[in-house]
Order: structure tokens, then sequence, then C-alpha cells
């Protein structure tokens, strides 16, 4: 399909590196429709495949799906940046990689350095594959996270591994001495399963929320393998934390899907929230009802992903 392109008035020659390599992510991934640039909030330029016409000449402004996007971005980043400041109290840095999966596609929100951010969707995937590990949906995430690295290099900064790709198959065993029970902050509704699914190696806590009240949260967090995770703020403190957080991120998430549905259609099945050191995840079940889960190890990222997704498997009702 067409490479269809626009751009600011702004935007100038500074830009030119980063267009070809947004041009690139997209020529080289089929799954990826769409990717904008924006610096604070505002829209640099895009690239896209999604063989819309440009608008007619009496067209009123605001009006075609292109339009919609680039202040759905706009909107993006500007949540992302209010997000990043709330979990900057953990100290676990900066959010780097946000994934907004709906039941009819995906959009992606990666950090280059604070002020800039490069959005990337893929469209129409409804019924084709799991959440986690869907194949298109995980091929375009790559893309802009590998995008958001190769921006990283031409201002001569490393990588911040968004998603954990880079560092997954390298990953050494944790070296846990002794089996460590897992805290229970509140036991009721599913808390067999969720035992089950916490663990140091990668998934570090988990809650399932119902109507914005935490009926179960365990975690492994005071395991003695994750002790240098804690050099900044005490396990109490996180899990405290943590408590207060999973129990709002239900309504984070309906505030993104309100956003995100009238140009990607669907609900709101899974949002990940990946920091420097690893990521929240939030995986919807029904109306109301929805797991949360946490990991402190950017590496195990993708483990800790494919864990949540076994466990929302385990615990999604059959039928209506």
């Amino acid at each position: 399909m067409e490479l269809h392109e626009e751009q600011a008035e702004h935007v100038g020659p500074e830009f030119e590196p980063a267009r070809q390599a947004c041009r690139e992510a997209v020529v080289d991934s089929p799954a990826l429709h769409y990717l904008a640039h924006y610096s604070s909030g505002v829209f640099d330029f895009g690239v896209d495949v999604l063989g819309d016409p440009g608008p007619a000449p009496d067209a009123l402004p605001g009006g075609t799906r292109r339009e919609e996007l680039k202040r759905l971005g706009r909107h993006l980043t500007f949540q992302v940046a209010s997000l990043d400041r709330a979990l900057q109290e953990v100290r676990t840095g900066r959010l780097i990689r946000t994934v907004l999966h709906t039941e009819e596609g995906a959009l992606f929100c990666d950090s280059v350095v604070p002020t800039e951010h490069v959005v990337g969707l893929v469209l129409d995937h409804a019924g084709a594959g799991p959440l986690f590990g869907h194949p298109a949906v995980e091929e375009a995430d790559r893309a802009v996270a590998g995008l958001a690295t190769r921006l990283r290099a031409q201002l001569s900064l490393g990588s911040l591994n968004p998603g954990g790709w880079q560092s997954a198959a390298g990953v050494e065993p944790l070296p846990v001495e002794r089996d460590v029970a897992a805290h229970v902050t509140v036991g009721e509704g599913p808390l067999t399963a969720c035992l089950a699914a916490v663990r140091a190696q990668d998934l570090h806590l988990v809650a399932h929320v119902v109507g914005g009240e935490v009926r179960a949260m365990v975690d492994c967090l005071g395991d003695p393998s994750l002790a240098p995770f804690f050099r900044q703020v005490a396990v109490d403190a996180r899990r405290r934390f943590y408590h207060g957080f999973v129990q709002e991120l239900g309504a984070v998430a309906t505030r993104l899907n309100r956003a995100v549905n009238p140009v990607v259609g669907g609900l709101m099945a899974r949002l990940v929230l990946d920091v420097e050191m690893g990521a929240i995840y939030y995986y919807r079940l029904r109306a109301g009802e929805y797991l949360a889960g946490v990991t402190l190890d950017q590496s195990r990222v993708r483990a800790a992903d494919d864990r949540m997704s076994a466990l929302v498997d385990e615990l999604t009702p059959i039928g209506p």
C-alpha cells in the first residue's frame, strides 16, 4: 500500500533523520499501519499506510481519520506524562512504553526522551490470536520499540530496552536461595490462582479488582533475590503504593478507552505501563473486573506479561 506522509509547518531539516527512521519502520513492518512523532505533545510528522484519500478541497478541518489520530496521539502523550508523574513515587524509572490493546486494535506510545514520543497503531486484528503474543500486535509493538531505540541512538543515547525484548533471550535465572512465602495483602477472590502465578523469577505482584475494590493482592516483593530493587523504596512502601494504584487502574483504563475507542474500536482488554524497571499490567476480565500485575525487572517484562495472560485465561468466565 502506498506510503502517506504529512508534517507540521514547524518541521525543518533537523527532523529528517527521525522521519527517515519512521518511514523505514512502517515499510519494514507490515503490521504497523500508522506512526507519528510528537514533541512536548505537539504533532511533528506522521507516516501511514491507511489507504485513506486526502481531504476534499471543501472539507471541514479535523474530520479525517488522520486528524483523529493526530488528536488521539496528542491526548495520549499528555496522559502518559500524567501517569509517568504518578509512577515516580515508587522510583522505578520513567514510563518508557505504553500499550493500549483493545478488542480490535492496539496503540503504542514509546518515549525517546521525556519530551519526545512516537505513537504507533495496528488496526483490524479482531478474532485472530491471543492478547499477549498476538502476531500483528507484537510485530507492531516491536517495531515502535525498535524505532524509539534508533531515535535515541541518533542522540547518542543507549537503549531503554522497551518491552524487554533486547535482553529477554539472555536472561539468567535469579539466585533464589530459598523459597519465601508470598505476602498476602488481601486474601479474597481467586487467591489460590494468584498465589500460584506470583514468583520471584518474573511476576512479582498480582491483584484482582472488582468494582474498584481490591479483592485479592499477593506479592513476592520481600524475596531476597529482589533486594537490589529496594535500595530507594522499602518493600512495605511500594506495596502500599501498588495497592492504591491497582485500585485506580480500572479508571485509568476506562479513561484511555474513551479516547481510543472512536478511532481504534473495541473495549480496552490489555494495558501495559512499561517503566525503566519493569512494568504494570492491566487485563480486563469483564465489566468492572480486572487483573493487575507488576514486575520490577525490565528483562522479564515479556515473561511476566505471558504469565498474566495465562492467569487471565484461567480466570476468564465462560459464557456471556
